[in-house]
């Protein structure tokens, strides 16, 4: 895969990008052993994040009446050895346990724009922060973010969606094709 051309990118910061979600326990005697599963089932639907390192930031779901969720957000984990600094898009409804947090784009975009911003924001932050040096909000939204930029020098959301469409077409093309060439040229 060929290097993307970044050279007419511009720094953003990260805070006039967007927001902290301030999202809380609704339950007023929370207890993580019983109000929490590390399995989603009928009960527990509601992913949660937290210090978590793959499977998207979600260590635990809960019940949906128990925290206040959203949708299309960014997973900023602040907490742990491994994870903090990684970033997920969070595309479902999601709620915070803890040591991870949600930020919203100001701007209205789409899923694959969110993908394309999740992997940015980590590579922007990842190496920046670590156990002992949190990847706390009051941090990270004073971080620039490289991001390419339209002719009115705003980011460039459409070229980002389409990026990231771009992406996703070609890797099933390619699963296709290595089906074929698995399968001896089968459909």
């Amino acid at each position: 895969m060929k290097r993307i051309d970044t050279s007419n990118w511009k720094a953003f910061v990260i805070g006039d990008l967007m927001d902290k979600l301030d999202l809380k326990v609704l339950k007023e005697d929370f207890d993580k052993r019983i109000d929490t599963s590390t399995e989603k089932d009928n009960e527990f639907t509601l992913p949660l994040i937290n210090a978590k390192d793959g499977n998207n930031g979600i260590m635990y779901y809960g019940r949906e009446a128990d925290f206040e969720s959203e949708s299309m957000c960014l997973d900023i984990v602040q907490n742990g050895a491994i994870a903090t600094g990684n970033v997920y898009a969070q595309i479902q409804k999601t709620g915070v346990l803890w040591d991870a947090y949600l930020v919203k784009p100001k701007a209205n975009i789409s899923s694959h724009t969110l993908l394309f911003l999740s992997k940015v924001l980590q590579k922007t932050i990842k190496e920046e922060y670590s156990y002992d040096n949190k990847a706390i909000w009051d941090k990270v939204k004073k971080n620039f973010i490289l991001l390419p930029q339209n002719e009115d020098g705003q980011p460039d959301w459409v070229f980002m969606d389409s990026f990231m469409r771009n992406l996703e077409t070609r890797s099933k093309s390619i699963v296709e094709n290595l089906a074929n060439i698995i399968g001896g040229g089968k459909s």
